[in-house]
């Protein structure tokens, strides 16, 4: 499975699941090549303009650190509020901590069944203005997910999965790989 570890097996798994480790990498090629461009940016501007013209090239150099800022604003949110660990029974995404043990296992299920963004969008797509109509209506009474970890959505990029708690709370996971992330939460609440 990609982006998982799985340590120990046996009997180390009969202990409520602790044994079970996954961690998701969230992807970092767009902020290795957009501080590598501006980098060399402001390195081609510093050959051209240092010593005379020091003031120009400071001025370059914050606003390429603003630029830096604006570009990499969702991947650093992303670590922030998405970061995904599953280890010694607890699901950490982002700052919240929430004990394995309390998600029902039949929405783990079921959660395996939830379409995709993209195969979502492609059912709304062939439906008509009527059964849009009443999606739309039954989806402003029913209560939204709550957004783990924080954040205002679920960003781009990102996949999404509804599970339950045992007290009957939706939680809306954002996530890159749902399928390892399902496993290992069924690993971890089955053992």
């Amino acid at each position: 499975m990609k982006g998982t570890e799985n340590s120990g097996t046996g009997a180390a798994n009969a202990f409520h699941g602790r044994a079970v480790v996954y961690r998701e990498k969230l992807p970092r090629r767009w902020i290795i090549a957009t501080s590598a461009v501006l980098a060399g940016w402001v390195a081609y501007q510093g050959s051209i303009l240092l010593p005379e013209d020091s003031t120009v090239w400071i001025i370059i150099l914050g606003f390429s650190v603003f630029l830096a800022l604006v570009f990499n604003a969702v991947p650093v949110s992303k670590r922030i509020y998405h970061r995904i660990h599953v280890r010694d029974g607890q699901l950490t995404v982002g700052r919240e901590t929430i004990a394995v043990e309390s998600l029902a296992l039949a929405s783990l299920r079921e959660a395996r069944e939830q379409p995709t963004d993209a195969e979502f969008t492609a059912s709304l797509a062939s439906r008509s203005r009527e059964e849009l109509a009443e999606l739309r209506r039954r989806s402003h009474a029913a209560r939204a997910p709550r957004l783990v970890g924080g954040g205002w959505s679920v960003p781009m990029g990102m996949d999404q999965i509804v599970v339950e708690t045992v007290q009957g709370e939706s939680l809306l996971i954002a996530t890159h790989d749902r399928e390892a992330l399902l496993d290992a939460l069924a690993r971890a609440r089955q053992a």
